[in-house]
């Protein structure tokens, strides 16, 4: 039917995936974080006590303390953008009715050294190259992985995610109900860090 979406092969999304805490975390790791003990990062204590309530470890690949995340994220927005100009011009070839060939969409390469040249100021190439193939890899998912991090997350969608597509209304909602709740423990005599 001409009027569908394509399907563009490769273009896969994550939908129904949540990407970082989740309410549950945030909460403890307020309280964690008000109550440091012993050697533990409290990414372990937090594994701990969720263990302890759920019986599950902490789903969230964790990515928010890189220093390279804005240079991630700029490479995440600038793919969204080439995905979303591809589908445009698609939609314009099939009312015009003139189809031509589609411009390709920036490979991780290129993105990456985009990113290292508005982020970044290598004091020569070889630096240069050792930025960008680090941001290409984290882009892909290949630096995490060798890690032994995050073997089911997409992280190009991860980090379009954290550039484009998340709800700030929904944050700001949840991140209220999350400071009564401090609020709340607090009065009670729970200390917590928020």
């Amino acid at each position: 039917m001409d009027d569908e979406i394509p399907y563009i092969a490769g273009e896969e999304y994550a939908i129904g995936t949540q990407f970082g805490r989740t309410f549950l975390e945030k909460l403890l790791i307020a309280i964690i974080n008000a109550h440091p003990v012993g050697q533990d990062t409290p990414e372990t204590r937090l594994n701990i006590a969720l263990r302890a309530l759920t019986g599950e470890d902490s789903k969230v690949e964790t990515v928010a303390q890189d220093g390279d995340l804005p240079a991630l994220r700029f490479m995440a927005q600038e793919r969204h953008s080439d995905k979303g100009n591809r589908f445009l011009l698609l939609m314009k070839q099939r009312k015009e009715n003139k189809p031509t060939k589609l411009p390709r969409k920036r490979s991780d390469r290129t993105l990456a050294q985009e990113a290292t040249d508005k982020f970044f100021n290598p004091p020569n190439e070889q630096a240069r190259k050792s930025i960008y193939d680090r941001l290409r890899e984290k882009f892909s998912g290949t630096y995490y992985r060798k890690q032994g991090k995050g073997h089911e997350v997409n992280y190009r969608e991860y980090f379009t995610y954290q550039a484009v597509e998340h709800d700030y209304v929904a944050e700001s909602l949840e991140a209220q109900a999350l400071d009564q709740i401090c609020e709340i423990l607090r009065k009670n005599g729970v200390e917590v860090e928020r």
